[in-house]
């Protein structure tokens, strides 16, 4: 199958990734943001969860377990939403990974209903590992403090210095990352300030252009990694 946007190590595929990822090899670490919403169903142990209108697609949580199987990756990072985080937990533990739970506590979280209730500042994501992948974040807590992008391409985009962390502790130098819910590719850039390969898939059309001319400025900035990844202190208070 070929790439819709292909150059100097990015790959980027619009369609289903049900379709495209059969066709894909070579994948070091997942580092994906599986839709939020609605969980409707029981299906193969775990629930069936709908990505809705913005994500156009739908699937279960089984198969983001059997997709970063079935692809040979040997970590695998899923940014989703509190109720499915049981559900892949335990589908990566019977597929033999040890998990943690890694946590964004937002710095600059929607103060909405902030009279009634506390505040929604904090964002799960499922961390899995082979006993031999690649790690570089020694004795590091999986809770990251800091601020959410200023600029909004997608309703539920990660900021780039929190994906860049998952990048760099799990993939090596070169190494190539899959995100098969691209979104508005905030990985891709990730990868690409890292020096990092990526391979992204996106089905909505909308977001996938989006992505591609995101990607293709990002590819013409001078590489300066350590001015790209670490956060201002002042942007990202109490981040180490």
């Amino acid at each position: 199958m070929t790439p819709d946007f292909e150059q100097d190590g990015i790959a980027l595929y619009c369609g289903d990734c049900r379709d495209v990822l059969p066709h894909l090899s070579g994948v070091d670490v997942v580092v994906t943001d599986i839709p939020y919403g609605a969980v409707n169903r029981e299906s193969s142990g775990l629930r069936n969860l709908d990505k809705g209108v913005a994500d156009v697609c739908t699937f279960t949580l089984r198969d983001v377990v059997d997709w970063c199987s079935r692809i040979g990756a040997q970590s695998a990072y899923v940014w989703c939403g509190t109720e499915q985080v049981s559900g892949i937990r335990a589908g990566f533990v019977s597929a033999g990974m040890t998990t943690r739970l890694c946590i964004w506590e937002k710095s600059n979280p929607s103060p909405m209903n902030g009279e009634k209730l506390w505040l929604s500042s904090i964002e799960c994501c499922v961390f899995a590992r082979k006993p031999k992948a690649y790690f570089d974040a020694h004795c590091a807590s999986p809770v990251w403090r800091g601020a959410s992008e200023r600029e909004q391409l997608h309703p539920t985009q990660k900021p780039v210095w929190l994906i860049s962390i998952s990048v760099k502790a799990s993939v090596p130098p070169g190494g190539t990352v899959l995100d098969f819910c691209m979104g508005s590719g905030t990985t891709g850039v990730a990868c690409i300030r890292t020096g990092r390969k990526f391979i992204g898939i996106e089905k909505d059309p909308k977001y996938f252009a989006i992505a591609v001319e995101r990607i293709k400025r990002e590819l013409e900035q001078p590489r300066i990694e350590e001015f790209f990844t670490k956060p201002k202190k002042e942007e990202v208070p109490g981040f180490l």
